[in-house]
């Protein structure tokens, strides 16, 4: 019985290995999906900074004697919509003969005349407008720092600061007269005198307009 068992399994094995029918193993195919991501990281080109202001260069305002009909180009003879004369007058110091209105600027500016010889410019008032409140601060302080005698003007009304400084605008005076600058909002104003004792009368000045812009 064992004997056949044994045989018995020979012969299997046996038809197994002349038949050629010997297992197979089954190799699995393995298929691998590669997904390939491109990362590109774009970079947003850094914003330019803006230009530094940089203050015009102080000069003086030529005489506007009462023969003189025209008044340079730029300028139109009219009251100033921000100040009448007569306040000019008694901030000053000085009787105010002729006024014009400074129309390339943006908003208009205004320049009072002497009403005796050399019928000089006594004080003026020149805005410039910016893009942002930001700027127009950075440019007040730009242009008081281009003078000299620097002194901070603090709330020359609520909630408006200004700088004190002297520069050039009455001849004789040799760079001295005093000149008040002030930022409200985006509008950064030049207030000048042609007085270079103290700093009050432009501060006094600039006071008095502030609030129109």
């Amino acid at each position: 019985m064992t004997k056949r068992l044994i045989i018995a399994g020979a012969c299997a094995a046996g038809v197994l290995l002349t038949a050629g029918c010997a297992p197979h193993r089954t190799v699995p195919i393995i298929t691998q999906t590669i997904n390939r991501t491109t990362t590109e990281i774009l970079t947003a080109p850094a914003p330019s900074p803006p230009a530094s202001f940089v203050p015009v260069t102080p000069t003086v305002p030529p005489g506007l004697p009462p023969q003189q009909k025209t008044v340079p180009a730029g300028e139109t003879e009219k009251p100033c919509p921000y100040i009448g004369n007569s306040t000019v007058a008694g901030i000053e110091g000085d009787h105010v003969y002729r006024t014009v209105v400074l129309d390339t600027m943006k908003p208009v500016g205004c320049r009072f005349y002497f009403y005796a010889p050399p019928y000089e410019a006594i004080a003026d008032i020149e805005p410039m407008t910016f893009a942002n409140p930001t700027l127009a601060y950075n440019a007040m302080v730009a242009t008081g720092e281009a003078g000299t005698g620097v002194l901070a003007a603090k709330n020359i009304i609520p909630g408006v600061d200004g700088i004190t400084y002297q520069t050039t605008f009455f001849g004789p005076d040799h760079g001295t007269d005093y000149a008040c600058t002030f930022a409200k909002d985006n509008v950064m104003v030049i207030v000048h005198t042609q007085q270079d004792n103290v700093s009050y009368n432009a501060k006094a000045l600039a006071a008095a307009v502030a609030a129109k812009f």
